[in-house]
């Protein structure tokens, strides 16, 4: 099983806005609208609780089992920012992963009209 780093870092080189991680499924990368799963095997329940509370302080593990979801954002040093959802899936650990780039891009990159 790939850590979640290896995950991100994946998301990140793919060009993926989202990282889904739920148990019975490999890990899938949303690419260009589409879910494109990675070629590893499907996720246990045990195995995605354990990429979920990888980035997870004690105390935002105790909210989560409070109230079976957690919203949280958090850096990864050269790779990317990132947006994370983490709730229960039919009573397992699951979680939605969105990427929030370091570079800003302009109005004109985004091939928006001027203002």
């Amino acid at each position: 099983m790939p850590n979640l780093h290896q995950l991100l870092k994946a998301m990140v080189e793919k060009g993926a806005s989202d990282l889904h991680i739920t148990t019975g499924s490999p890990p899938q990368l949303r690419i260009d609208g589409n879910l494109v799963p990675l070629k590893t095997p499907p996720l246990t329940p045990v195995e995605t609780k354990q990429l979920c509370y990888s980035i997870l302080a004690d105390a935002q593990k105790h909210k989560f089992e409070e109230e079976n979801e957690l919203d949280l954002s958090f850096g990864v040093k050269g790779l990317s920012r990132f947006r994370a959802n983490i709730f229960l899936q039919r009573g397992a650990v699951a979680a939605a992963f969105r990427t929030i780039p370091f570079k800003i891009f302009t109005f004109q990159e985004l091939g928006l009209p001027p203002i």
